[in-house]
């Protein structure tokens, strides 16, 4: 990942460990099984997977179908390469932002701390530390999957 932010190089490591990959072409196929039978057809056919036939028949308009599949469900979004849902990536940005919440407040803590030890070095240490990290967090929550 050439030329991305640190923390949105961090939050794409939390999704890949926090969520499963989607294998695009189970899916379409599973839906496509699940909408269209050969039952009627009958003889040889009727015991056959369309998702199966199309592979074998057409192995190009299958490629298609799965591509055309995905592009018009929002419920699926492609990050890095691998197809999640889209939940799922909400939900593991919601654990990200949790996660650097709380380094936040734990730096609020020992900025409070330090304010009344009087420690002006260090606390303007502190304090450059803490807007990186909420300039981190404004980034990760507006980041665009």
């Amino acid at each position: 990942m050439k030329n991305v932010n640190p923390i949105i190089a961090k939050l794409l490591a939390h999704i890949e460990s926090e969520c499963s990959a989607v294998d695009r072409e189970a899916v379409f196929d599973q839906c496509l099984d699940e909408c269209y039978s050969f039952d009627s057809v009958g003889g040889p056919f009727a015991g056959m997977c369309p998702s199966s036939v199309l592979k074998e028949v057409d192995p190009i308009a299958h490629r298609c179908g799965v591509n055309d599949y995905f592009g018009t469900d929002d419920s699926y979004t492609e990050v890095a390469g691998e197809t999640y849902l889209h939940a799922d990536l909400e939900e593991a940005r919601e654990s990200f932002i949790e996660d650097l919440d709380a380094d936040i407040a734990g730096l609020e803590s020992e900025i409070e701390d330090l304010d009344a030890e009087d420690d002006t070095k260090e606390l303007a240490k502190k304090q450059r530390q803490l807007a990186e990290m909420q300039a981190d967090k404004a980034e990760a929550e507006s980041y665009a999957f």
